[in-house]
């Protein structure tokens, strides 16, 4: 499917519509996509049943959806990759040369939770081009392998969580070696989850009741004061980088918050309480999906 009426400054999120009889979030996959001024332009649904966790938007202007609990990457635009492996993919990083680092969700053998927890990269046909030995932890629910991760400046260092656990790990992705253990939270309740790295080389990652700033070796910079809620669990760093979203997934809100000052420039409930897990602004040059 092709994305219609999209302008530079509009925002994708997903709107997974959840099956209340679940023991987990789940449910028929949905996302919703506003113009810059909030307006709700379209709603479209997956086809998949599960959890959609992240959406990206690459170089190309394709925007991918990804759905680790339906084992499935969804595309809308140019690139389709035809050759990817079935996998529980729920983190994904568009590289400047064209090729994409995906995290697979998924650790261990738990039925319908099962995987190797690995990073891959792989080409615009879904070839995987190199595969690497990531460090994981399980989360509290012991099943959770890569579930976000951001690339650092260098190009080369990639920081990783299993979300719920307290570690953040790094791995260097030129020698495909663990670089181990760069943060312990040890502050209740000590739960770490997505994350993004600044052009300075430090580090936001949420932590459920707010946002950390870390500097590269794991240090606390500071902590931004989040509007009272208990699900701050996705951080995405805006164009420009002066600025990053913060989600709720509990109260299904989004905020903007000012990287320098921790001011809080946008609070707005969209109603989507425990599917609120990624979103994607649409590039200010937006000028379509494109081969």
């Amino acid at each position: 499917m092709e994305l219609t009426d999209v302008e530079g400054g509009d925002i994708f999120v997903t709107a997974t519509e959840l099956d209340a009889s679940a023991r987990y979030p789940t449910g028929h996959g949905r996302m919703r996509h506003y113009g810059r001024d909030w307006r709700l332009k379209r709603t479209f649904d997956t086809g998949a049943f599960g959890l959609i966790s992240a959406l990206v938007f690459d170089r190309t202007g394709t925007l991918h959806a990804l759905d680790p609990q339906a084992r499935r990457v969804d595309h809308y635009g140019a690139v389709t990759m035809p050759l990817l492996p079935p996998r529980a993919y729920g983190s994904m990083i568009a590289l400047a040369d064209g090729d994409y680092l995906l995290g697979e969700h998924m650790v261990g053998q738990i039925p319908g939770f099962s995987g190797d927890g690995r990073v891959y990269r792989v080409d615009g046909t879904g070839s995987v081009l190199k595969t690497y030995d990531t460090e994981t932890n399980g989360g509290v629910s012991s099943f959770l392998g890569v579930t976000h991760m951001a690339l650092a400046p260098d190009g080369r260092t990639l920081y990783h969580v299993s979300e719920t656990g307290a570690h953040l790990y790094a791995h260097d992705l030129a020698d495909n070696r663990r670089l181990g253990i760069v943060y312990a939270r040890t502050d209740p309740p000590p739960l770490l989850f997505g994350m993004a790295a600044l052009p300075s080389g430090d580090i936001l990652i949420a932590t459920g009741g707010g946002v950390r700033r870390l500097d590269a070796k794991g240090a606390v910079v500071r902590d931004y004061v989040m509007p009272a809620g208990r699900g701050w669990s996705v951080v995405i760093l805006r164009e420009g980088g002066t600025t990053f979203w913060a989600l709720d997934f509990f109260g299904g809100r989004v905020a903007i918050v000012d990287v320098a000052s921790g001011n809080i420039v946008l609070d707005k409930s969209l109603g989507l309480e425990k599917s609120l897990a990624g979103l994607a602004e649409v590039p200010a040059d937006w000028k379509g999906a494109r081969a």
